[in-house]
């Protein structure tokens, strides 16, 4: 009578199996990206993923530069953690349109006052991914020796190739870091149009 497989050869044979999974769920994951998310993952066409510099003048008529990253939605070691968990498989099959069309990123705005730090969250559009629209988030702890508006949306975005332009709306901070907002003075309404160039590395 021949003896059982021993428990060790078990689980090398079931480990051997969840990694080729693994393997064939990282690299169909990214092919479909291809498709689903060519504005991140193209191999034929400019990405919105990168790097991307320009200057606007705020409300107050002071001149600022901004450095704006657009970061990989799914980086590599995401995705293998993905690929490799059974439950990251699962909730990766239960993403909805909205998460495939969505991006994070940082900005860096500098100016004679000093430096902005921003987080930023933004998505592309449903039927147009060269439309975009961003949201930009910051401490609301002071950092300048004097009040200035802040970057709250960028509205109306449009990318391609190498250009991306929106309409800048900003959140007036005190030194506090309380925001403020008057009808009667019109630089609180006022929108800046922003125009950014591809930084290539």
């Amino acid at each position: 009578m021949k003896k059982p497989r021993g428990c060790l050869f078990s689980l090398a044979l079931l480990l051997l199996v969840l990694l080729g999974l693994g393997v064939l769920s990282f690299y169909g994951s990214m092919f479909f990206d291809r498709y689903q998310r060519p504005w991140a993952y193209s191999t034929s066409a400019p990405l919105l993923v990168g790097h991307w510099k320009g200057q606007y003048v705020d409300p107050d008529n002071i001149a600022k530069t901004i450095e704006l990253t657009i970061f990989d939605p799914e980086p590599d070691a995401k995705r293998w953690s993905r690929a490799l968990s059974f439950r990251g498989r699962r909730k990766g099959r239960r993403r909805t349109g909205a998460s495939k069309r969505s991006f994070d990123g940082q900005a860096i705005v500098v100016s004679r006052l000093g430096r902005e730090m921003y987080a930023v969250n933004g998505s592309v559009d449903k039927d147009d991914y060269h439309r975009i629209k961003l949201t930009f988030d910051t401490e609301t702890s002071r950092n300048f020796e004097k009040p200035t508006f802040y970057l709250l949306f960028g509205q109306d975005g449009r990318w391609y190739n190498n250009e991306l332009t929106c309409k800048l709306d900003f959140s007036y901070r005190r030194k506090d870091g309380s925001s403020f907002w008057s009808s009667a003075d019109p630089r609180f309404g006022k929108q800046t149009r922003l125009t950014l160039h591809r930084v290539t590395p």
